[in-house]
């Protein structure tokens, strides 16, 4: 019998953390890129994972790292062959000797700058029906049309929050320059 527990914590800034604790942090974004609860492009997707790939199997080598080395490694939701070339191409280029915490301090500084950083998104209908996901981080809630953030909400803006029956209601106060900002 396997027990597992996880605790979710996305602090505002990571470099804040322990080396341990950014180590941990890195393991769990790194369990989230791979099962699809971070949302970001194929570039980004590529860079973070040939991060990964340079923290688990150090520096390219063209003796050992031959053909499609990747493919059994389960690094993103939606592994393609394309993104493990993009992934491959990255490695290669990738600075040699470069240690592991450097790497995982640079996978970090990318993620966190993400818009889904620290984002559970959980899908939902707007008033007219529209599929969106919503989630909410450290900053407020956001929500999100084909993974990039339409909305934010900052939790100073958010007053009363409600559930009725399956209606989920934010009431807002905010001015016009805080809308700016």
């Amino acid at each position: 019998m396997l027990f597992s527990f996880r605790v979710k914590f996305y602090p505002a800034d990571p470099f804040r953390l322990t080396n341990q604790g950014r180590t941990m942090l890195y393991q769990q974004l790194k369990r989230d890129l791979r099962h699809g609860r971070i949302y970001c492009s194929v570039g980004e997707a590529a860079a973070l994972g040939s991060l990964i790939v340079q923290e688990e199997l150090g520096d390219y080598n063209e003796e050992i790292h031959v053909e499609n080395y990747v493919a059994s490694m389960n690094l993103a939701l939606r592994q393609t062959e394309s993104l493990e070339r993009k992934i491959i191409e990255l490695h290669k280029k990738r600075e040699p000797r470069q240690n592991p915490s450097e790497v995982v301090n640079e996978f970090l500084s990318i993620v966190s700058s993400l818009e889904t950083y620290g984002i559970d998104p959980h899908p939902v209908k707007d008033h007219r029906g529209s599929q969106l996901y919503i989630g909410i981080n450290y900053t407020g809630i956001s929500t999100f049309i084909c993974g990039k953030r339409s909305q934010h909400f900052r939790w100073n803006e958010v007053q009363k929050i409600n559930f009725e029956g399956k209606m989920f209601i934010a009431h807002l106060s905010y001015t016009d320059a805080s809308r700016e900002a």
